[in-house]
């Protein structure tokens, strides 16, 4: 099984945004922190899903993005 995710890197003021994650019971990641973002839907492309991401998480309307970079990464799921 894999996901595309997307994610931002936002420079405001000299300083770079990073969320928390909530808890969730049984997770390896609860607590830790990331860029925000989150999973591209079906025939959604990745543009338009790092807005409607920022937008559901932050309440933030970003109109200039730029690509910084792309990996595939898989997961132990054994380990999460």
């Amino acid at each position: 099984m894999s996901l595309e995710v997307v994610a931002a890197i936002i420079f405001f003021e000299n300083k770079i945004l990073v969320t928390q994650r909530k808890y969730h019971k049984n997770s390896a990641f609860s607590y830790k922190f990331e860029f925000p973002g989150g999973k591209v839907e079906n025939n959604e492309d990745k543009i338009t899903a790092l807005k409607r991401e920022l937008m559901e998480e932050l309440n933030l309307k970003i109109t200039s993005l730029k690509h910084f970079a792309s990996y595939n990464y898989s997961y132990d799921i054994e380990k999460i």
